[in-house]
């Protein structure tokens, strides 16, 4: 499941930015600058989903709060909690993650889900591994043509001659191309085509997006990014061609004459490759401004918003610990070294007020109660996802309630203190190793919301409860 999610983000994030850059900046003519862009999406969607989570101070700006808790809130992804070390291993207290549920008729879903999860996952492989043997088939094809051919240094590459019908292109460092093809003008301007495709390491670029296409061939958006990186590529080479001095017309109209030869290379530099009428029509048109470089300030908030959402926990967990740091230091250190009982249940009934003020409560505690996805219809939460999470105690889980006829089952969240040990139980129905005085508040006292037994004595109570 940890790889799907991090496909998931990586194809997230890669459509997301590849779409800032289609509708900024596909038609700036900073090629060079483009052409870092490009790559560093593919880097950004590779690393992003596995960057640690910012572990920095909450900003005390409201916009900022607001915004990263609006962008947490539509967020699907719930970020892991980190791993523990031997030491907190060692010293862990007691919790209690065996409890007995309330039994639930899941068997047939999860077979079904088992199922089709299975399918899906083999289908990927297998389309994968077949992309991969086409992809192994056409570098063996490269290597296969430089056999037993004409080899001629050139200025630094290497110029393989040969007598077949194909289209001139590079790969690395070698220029292929059929000499008598072409007249003196007509080679002169395929080889500085190719050569600043060669010496500014043009394959490096069309190899990394055929790896990529690979790995995310589902998503259709990577065939067209792959497009547009080779287009680019093209532009590039294209400027450098003609501020050599040679007449643009009779270089465009080389490169119609070329067109009619199908490329049959796709991981090589082709000197007729990519759309011929974009070429053309780039080259025909005015410098950027300088004031185009404006617009690629705006991928860096794009960039932000992106690392939030495929990390919302960043928002709602520093939502969490603004409420503590808001308290004086006499309730802060109470509120974190906190030995009390606290019971939650939430069923249909429960009001958003209260999930808001059992969130506000908890943070004092050094518990993160987030809700997500909550519904109401007719006055009653219909459908609703928590996670609840206590730093080094008891990692952040989600559960996820969609009722059915205005019913689900109720969720419950306990946690007993016995001496030196605690028990912590989250999940659906009453758990069987509770207290006898647990049980009574969740079966008889507390009809929903939370009910917090004071070590020193006293209650606090949220939502509706009869003492």
């Amino acid at each position: 499941m940890e790889v799907v999610m991090y496909l998931l983000k990586v194809n997230i994030v890669l459509a997301t930015l590849f779409g800032a850059y289609w509708l900024l900046l596909r038609n700036e003519r900073f090629f060079q600058l483009n052409r870092l862009i490009l790559l560093g999406i593919v880097l950004l969607s590779l690393l992003m989903p596995i960057l640690p989570q910012w572990q920095g101070a909450p900003s005390n700006n409201q916009l900022v709060q607001r915004l990263s808790q609006n962008i947490a809130d539509i967020s699907p992804f719930e970020a892991l909690a980190p791993q523990e070390s031997s030491a907190t291993s060692d010293n862990k207290q007691k919790v209690d993650k065996k409890a007995e549920q309330l039994p639930l008729d899941t068997s047939a879903t999860t077979a079904l889900s088992i199922d089709w999860l299975g399918l899906a996952r083999w289908a990927y492989l297998g389309i994968l591994g077949i992309l991969f043997f086409s992809f192994l088939f056409q570098l063996i094809k490269l290597f296969a043509i430089q056999y037993e051919r004409d080899h001629i240094p050139d200025d630094g590459f290497v110029r393989v001659q040969h007598d077949r019908d194909i289209p001139p292109f590079s790969f690395f460092k070698l220029l292929v191309i059929n000499p008598r093809q072409y007249d003196d003008q007509k080679l002169e301007q395929i080889i500085k085509h190719e050569r600043i495709h060669i010496k500014q390491w043009h394959t490096l670029d069309i190899l990394l997006l055929e790896l990529m296409s690979i790995i995310c061939w589902f998503n259709p958006v990577i065939w067209v990014f792959k497009r547009y990186v080779k287009l680019n590529l093209e532009y590039i080479a294209d400027e450098a061609v003609l501020g050599t001095g040679i007449n643009k017309k009779a270089y465009q109209y080389h490169l119609l004459f070329t067109s009619a030869n199908v490329p049959n290379y796709r991981l090589s530099n082709m000197f007729n490759s990519s759309p011929i009428k974009l070429r053309i029509k780039m080259m025909n048109s005015n410098k950027s401004s300088n004031a185009g470089l404006l617009k690629y300030a705006f991928i860096l908030p794009v960039v932000l918003g992106l690392y939030m959402f495929v990390h919302p926990q960043l928002s709602q967990a520093q939502s969490a610990e603004a409420i503590v740091s808001s308290l004086d230091p006499g309730e802060k250190k109470i509120a974190l070294a906190s030995e009390d009982n606290i019971y939650i249940l939430i069923n249909p009934q429960i009001k958003k007020k209260t999930l808001e003020d059992i969130s506000q409560k908890l943070a004092q505690h050094a518990i993160y109660f987030r809700v997500k996805n909550k519904n109401y219809n007719d006055g009653l939460l219909s459908s609703i996802r928590v996670q609840m999470e206590i730093p080094n105690r008891y990692k952040a889980t989600t559960i996820e309630e969609e009722g059915e006829d205005g019913y689900f089952e109720p969720i419950i969240f306990a946690l007993e203190n016995e001496g030196n040990e605690q028990n912590i139980f989250f999940g659906k129905g009453i758990p069987a190793n509770i207290s006898d005085k647990g049980r009574e508040i969740l079966t008889q006292n507390l009809e929903n919301g939370m009910v917090i037994q004071r070590k020193k004595g006293g209650w606090h109570m949220t939502g509706r409860a009869n003492f």
